[in-house]
């Protein structure tokens, strides 16, 4: 289909507002608009005062898109009284083959960015992309097939992700991977069994089940039930967690 990147500044004065309500308010308005016309918003990220989208549909109705959305925008903004006064927008249509320079340039609009790296905000597609966000606004499954997201991140400045991130889109994280931070969050070898009752507590609560995990540890299953049955591993599990939820503490043995 067509591609296209489009940016949509948010004019003067609306910089009152670019903090979390204006901006997912934006992104919730630009991916209803979206909706309504048949177009896939393949990736989107916040610079300081405009939105930069790369977008695949017919251009007519990316043109009634951009109005929409900077129509609505401006309603909305109206409502509490704020004038933004003229708002700038421009499109570019782009090749399929340089689909990856542009999801790139959406994700690198953040001024943090630069400084430490495209998962340390939360106003691009990046942490989408990477499997570390579910948001209403937002499919990464667009992408599926179309570009490797560690590459992606590489690109963008990220530190290099630690082997099963991301996890295949709507897959678990390996337990190889698990195992291995249980490891890291004990300060341990993940072939030590001392890290096999954080494992399983992780592994049951990220969705496996005991005849898998048994299989794992070459245990019996009712030795994993015996595991967990005696309970979570309280700030451990809160950490080891925490590591699932954040690539960059990932890289471990």
């Amino acid at each position: 289909g067509n591609l296209e990147k489009v940016t949509i500044g948010f004019g003067e004065g609306s910089h009152r507002l670019v903090g979390g309500l204006f901006r997912y308010g934006l992104l919730d308005r630009v991916w209803r608009c979206a909706s309504r016309r048949q177009i896939t918003v393949l990736a989107f990220g916040f610079d300081p005062l405009e939105l930069r989208l790369v977008l695949e549909g017919e251009p007519a109705k990316i043109e009634g898109l951009v109005r929409g959305v900077k129509g609505g925008t401006a309603r909305a903004l109206g409502r509490w009284g704020i004038s933004t006064g003229r708002s700038n927008s421009s499109r570019e249509g782009i090749a399929s083959v340089r689909l990856f320079e542009a999801i790139r340039w959406a994700h690198v609009a953040p001024r943090e960015v630069a400084a430490l790296g495209p998962l340390s905000t939360p106003w691009t597609s990046h942490r989408d992309l990477l499997q570390l966000r579910r948001a209403p606004f937002y499919d990464a499954s667009v992408l599926e097939g179309r570009l490797d997201p560690r590459e992606l991140h590489l690109a963008c400045g990220g530190q290099p992700l630690p082997p099963g991130w991301p996890p295949p889109p709507g897959e678990r994280e390996a337990l190889s991977l698990l195992l291995r931070v249980a490891g890291g969050v004990l300060g341990r070898m993940p072939a030590d069994r001392r890290c096999f009752h954080l494992f399983v507590q992780l592994a049951r609560v990220r969705g496996w089940h005991t005849r898998a995990i048994a299989d794992a540890l070459v245990l019996t299953r009712r030795r994993i039930r015996q595991i967990t049955a005696e309970g979570v591993c309280g700030q451990k599990l809160d950490m080891a967690l925490a590591t699932l939820a954040d690539p960059r503490l990932g890289r471990v043995p």
